[in-house]
């Protein structure tokens, strides 16, 4: 069975989009969801001096060490996440920060995993996805070419939600 972990930048709309994909990949067989929502995680914010008075202790918040297990024992992953003025939001910047901080491979949280990007936004979102596919295919994650975009204005059609889904059910696979 393959793990899904699927990653709500904030409790509102993406989360519901979240909940709203878990819903239609749950019907799939062999696979398992799950979703967090990073704002319940309470991560402090990244700092170069607090990391290094983390790692003096050798100490780091549970939080932290929670999220990259979920990430690591993940097969794949999907985020979601609004656009933040036409960028990356910065709740996902800093976890990024912090899992690539612990341990020997910064990269072992996403390296090889199957992602899909997605947002619900009041913009137009194409901003969040073009920035976030770099970063993640540094990060050497897998992204499938294309992601749904959700907008205050023309939300998602049914067929584009289902056709996206489908094809990264496809890409598990694979």
């Amino acid at each position: 069975m393959k793990k899904l972990l699927i990653i709500s930048a904030t409790p509102f709309s993406n989360f519901d989009l979240s909940e709203e994909i878990k819903v239609y990949l749950e019907k799939k067989p062999n696979l398992s969801c799950e979703i967090i929502s990073l704002e319940d995680l309470n991560l402090p914010l990244f700092t170069p001096s607090l990391e290094i008075q983390i790692k003096n202790n050798n100490n780091f918040p549970k939080e932290i060490t929670e999220i990259k297990s979920m990430l690591v024992s993940s097969d794949a992953i999907i985020w979601c996440s609004p656009e933040y003025n036409g960028g990356i939001s910065p709740i996902i910047t800093n976890m990024i920060a912090w899992v690539s901080r612990i341990g020997d491979d910064w990269k072992e949280g996403f390296n090889g995993k199957k992602t899909l990007i997605c947002s619900s936004s009041g913009g137009n979102g194409n901003n969040f996805v073009k920035g976030f596919s770099i970063q993640l295919s540094y990060l050497g994650a897998n992204i499938l070419e294309r992601s749904l975009i959700k907008t205050k204005k023309n939300g998602i059609k049914t067929d584009e939600f289902n056709e996206v889904l489908d094809n990264f059910d496809l890409f598990l696979k694979s």
